[in-house]
């Protein structure tokens, strides 16, 4: 039964219980009986046509509100009151105190229409009264009965909100905030703002109620529900777009071509371009609201939607959140958490320090790029106007020509050298030494002879000839010193990395995020999820290339020039320190440059993108960069963390850190360094293990990133990969490269590689794991990853790889493995670019993801391309200069 109904009922009860006994009271009762008798006739008639509605709400007030006839009011006045105050008296009766009952309440059943025709009728019939000595208590029970019944209905009255007639289908249950509540709760919400937002929003108001056509279209640039809630698709944001082409006036087009499309005219007509814009300058808002509702089962848990709204600009951030958060909805409850808009702005980058620095760097490095490469291109032209003198005065003489012609001819000739008719010059081609994943050189070993004598200052500035870089990228050749399988296994595990960040930012930003929970279950969704093994692939090579590189480089004795003429402890910590300098100079320089894009385009992403950040990093770098400069950020909780992914960096370079000091050791005390690796490896091995398990960490295909702060990113749960490709690099060494093996050994090795690698890619397949088995997993997989890799390097370099060595060691592959570490740097910040500058959600596809995977990859190895020609290529070239031997500069 409805709350009003028990309301009427319990005082029309109370009142044929008491009998007043003066004339005065009399009237009063009667006054009362009647009013409440023409309620419930009102209600019965409500009921019949199946529901209360806003009509019939309004009699039943009417009823209660009626003129009372002359003769039953002591002035003999007909009454207008409100109808509650209708009841108010001395004696303190009132039912101004229900006010907030709210009369949308409705009666929709046949049963509830047969229940108050039963009570009217029964509250009417005439009845014995009994005599008693009035009393003011009575009409006060009344009032206390009456109040206390409607306090207890009050959540009913809610509850019966969504038994509404108006509320049939999703599309009014998910009503949030857009024009209709607007313009109803108007009376209300104007109070939530002021100043010139609240004279704007009555001007909007009273456009969306005469139906102006500019009314009308910011309220179509409005987001709100339209479909696939039930799919994930949390982001309600209508068009900024839309919202932002409104400000612009625009008179309709005449058709001066009568040939052209009618289909395409009359499309035209109906678009924003017509007509006139709003009174106002409009501003597009991003309100991120938490939702809930009683009704579980049509909303079973919290949910955070993005809903745009097109509403006039000089409405700040705060106001439209007071605005929508005064809105009442009609089931949801919401709480309004942020507000965005990109056309309030309040970052610009030329205020912003550092991005200052980075315009100041990027200045100074283009004018020396561009200068280097002028010098370059100069001396390239001197060389080849020498070399067609040379050939000349050789024609000269053998047709006869004098030597003291040719030496005439050959004066300011001496500083060059001509050998295989290529000019050298030794500026950049000299070996770096102690190379791993990052340090790898990107030029290939040349022949020195005579030099050309130039200034430090020269070759120092030739290191920027971008003409020099290019063609250090793009070398189809590879040193003596290298293992050109390398460039296979880091090309192809930097575009698996790509992939599955690019996965990660669709499922975000998608409209049907619930997708993913079915893409899970299928069996080759684990080729994007295992993508989390193509960092132990990189982890294994750069342990396999220090080490295979330190030993190759001491034992031609060209780490000897480091050291010469040191005690053994004293050479040891010089070493150390130069691996250590080398690395830090050779990684940083792009890093920091990376580092404070990230920075800056986060800054303005919150400031001025429709969708929220990814990440946080326009709060934490500022703070804690200098953690990423000492490498040092997985020391720290993952929050605090500047730029995510450079994680790697830093497990990389204590990695790097550890390696130096056990080769160093190995040098002179073999088997303590190599005891030392294995403690460190098993130590690895059940740290990793014990984490899992006190954490109840599950590895699963739905999220391999559970525990990430834990168990993924510490440097002391990744070591095992590294130590297992140091244990390559010197195998590698010891064999040189050359192990004999029959065939039948290689088989069996490469089938044990490829279960392996495929029961770690599939393994984790509708596999539900405990948690003991769980930590095992955890403790070994990686390690297991980096020994299938450690295989694949020995097989291939050994000439037991098959059709696999070709494959990986292509040269079309050299220039992609040699922008790898640029590439890693950037192509987050592509991807998040992307993101950011969209501004409705992705519908999310197999095929549009892949496409978008492509079109990522290239603008990233693009994008890469010109850090390391700018930056990275530079830096390894400067190295070189201060090494102890050189190589010239090819021109």
């Amino acid at each position: 039964m409805s709350p009003l109904v028990i309301v009427l009922l319990s005082a029309l009860v109370l009142v044929n219980a008491v009998e007043l006994p003066d004339s005065r009271e009399s009237a009063r009762e009667e006054k009362l009986r009647s009013a409440l008798i023409d309620a419930f006739q009102s209600i019965k008639k409500g009921s019949a046509k199946g529901g209360l509605d806003e009509d019939l709400a309004s009699d039943l007030i009417g009823s209660l509100a009626k003129p009372s006839p002359p003769n039953s009011s002591r002035n003999d006045k007909p009454t207008t009151q409100d109808a509650f105050d209708v009841f108010a008296d001395d004696d303190g009766l009132s039912f101004a105190d229900f006010s907030e009952i709210k009369t949308e309440a409705k009666l929709s059943t046949t049963e509830k229409s047969h229940n108050v025709q039963h009570i009217v009728k029964t509250t009417t019939k005439p009845t014995d009264k009994t005599t008693s000595k009035p009393n003011k208590d009575v009409l006060s029970k009344l009032s206390d009965s009456i109040r206390n019944t409607v306090n207890e209905s009050r959540n009913a009255l809610k509850r019966d909100v969504v038994d509404m007639t108006d509320l049939m289908g999703i599309e009014n249950m998910l009503r949030l905030f857009d024009a209709d509540i607007l313009v109803k709760q108007w009376s209300e919400l104007q109070k939530t703002v002021s100043g010139e937002c609240r004279v704007e929003m009555q001007e909007y108001v009273d456009g969306l109620m005469e139906r102006q056509l500019w009314a009308l279209k910011m309220e179509d640039a409005s987001g709100r529900y339209t479909s696939m809630f039930y799919w994930g698709n949390n982001y309600w944001t209508g068009s900024a777009e839309l919202c932002d082409i409104l400000n612009e006036e625009h008179s309709p087009v005449k058709q001066k071509n009568k040939s052209r499309s009618q289909i395409f005219n009359d499309w035209r007509e109906d678009l924003s371009m017509v007509g006139s814009g709003p009174p106002f300058e409009t501003a597009f808002y991003v309100a991120k609201v938490a939702v809930t509702t009683n009704f579980t089962d049509i909303v079973k848990n919290q949910r955070t939607l993005h809903l745009g709204m097109c509403l006039p600009r000089s409405c700040s951030r705060a106001a439209v959140s007071a605005l929508v958060t005064g809105a009442r909805a009609p089931l949801l409850q919401h709480q309004v958490l942020a507000v965005r808009s990109p056309q309030h702005g309040g970052y610009t980058y030329l205020g912003d320090p550092t991005f200052q620095v980075l315009l100041a760097v990027s200045i100074l490095v283009s004018i020396l790029l561009v200068t280097a490469t002028v010098y370059d291109m100069k001396i390239a032209r001197d060389v080849k106007r020498r070399r067609q003198r040379a050939a000349n005065i050789a024609a000269n003489i053998t047709n006869g020509g004098t030597r003291s012609d040719l030496k005439l001819d050959l004066n300011g000739l001496d500083d060059i050298t001509v050998a295989n008719g290529k000019s050298m010059y030794n500026v950049n081609n000299n070996l770096a030494l102690n190379s791993n994943t990052s340090e790898e050189r990107l030029t290939a070993e040349t022949v020195a002879a005579d030099e050309l004598k130039l200034s430090v200052w020269s070759e120092l500035l030739l290191s920027f000839s971008m003409k020099a870089n290019i063609l250090q990228i793009f070398d189809q050749s590879v040193g003596a010193d290298t293992v050109p399988v390398v460039h296979g296994l880091r090309s192809l595990s930097m575009v698996w990395v790509i992939f599955g960040h690019t996965c990660i930012v669709v499922f975000k930003y998608a409209d049907n995020t619930a997708l993913r929970a079915i893409l899970e279950k299928s069996f080759w969704f684990q080729l994007i999820i295992s993508a989390v093994y193509s960092v132990d692939t990189f982890f294994c090579l750069g342990g396999m290339l220090v080490t295979f590189l330190y030993f190759r480089t001491k034992s031609k004795g060209k780490l000897d020039l480091l050291v010469e003429g040191h005690r053994k402890i004293t050479s040891g910590v010089l070493q150390f320190f130069g691996l250590i300098g080398y690395r830090f100079a050779r990684l940083t320089a792009p890093y920091l440059f990376i580092l404070g894009v990230v920075e800056v385009t986060m800054k303005w992403f919150e400031h001025n993108s429709v969708f929220e950040p990814p990440a946080g990093d326009h709060h934490t770098c500022p703070k804690y960069w200098w953690r990423n400069l000492l490498y040092i950020n997985t020391l720290f909780p993952v929050e605090q963390m500047c730029m995510l992914w450079s994680w790697y960096l830093s497990d990389d370079t204590q990695f790097y850190a550890v390696s130096a000091i056990l080769l160093i050791l190995a040098t002179s005390h073999f088997k303590v360094s190599a005891s030392l690796t294995g403690v460190l490896f098993m130590s690895s091995l059940f740290t990793t293990g014990y984490v899992s398990w006190s954490n109840n960490h599950i590895p699963n295909s739905e999220d391999p990133f559970t525990q990430f702060d834990k168990v993924y990113e510490k440097p002391w749960t990744r070591l095992g990969p590294y130590l297992v490709g140091m244990l390559t690099g010197w195998i590698l060494f010891k064999t040189n490269l050359k192990i004999r093996m029959t065939r039948v050994w290689a088989l069996v090795g490469w089938a044990v590689c490829t279960a392996t690698l495929l029961f770690l890619i599939f393994g984790l397949y509708k596999t539900e794991l405990g948690v003991l088995s769980a930590a095992v997993y955890s403790a070994l997989s990686h390690s297991l990853w980096a020994g299938c890799i450690g295989w694949i390097i020995i097989a291939c370099s050994t000439g037991h790889g098959g059709w696999v060595r070709p494959l990986l060691s292509a040269p079309v592959l050299y220039p992609f493995s040699r922008v790898t570490y640029c590439a890693y740097l950037v192509h987050p910040v592509v991807l998040r670019y992307v993101a950011m500058h969209l501004t409705h959600p992705i519908h999310m596809g197999e095929l549009f993801v892949f496409i978008l995977f492509l079109g990522l990859t290239v603008i990233s190895y693009a994008l890469a391309f010109v850090i390391s020609v700018a930056f990275e290529a530079p830096i390894v070239t400067m190295l070189k200069i201060v090494s102890p031997q050189r190589k010239p500069h090819r021109v």
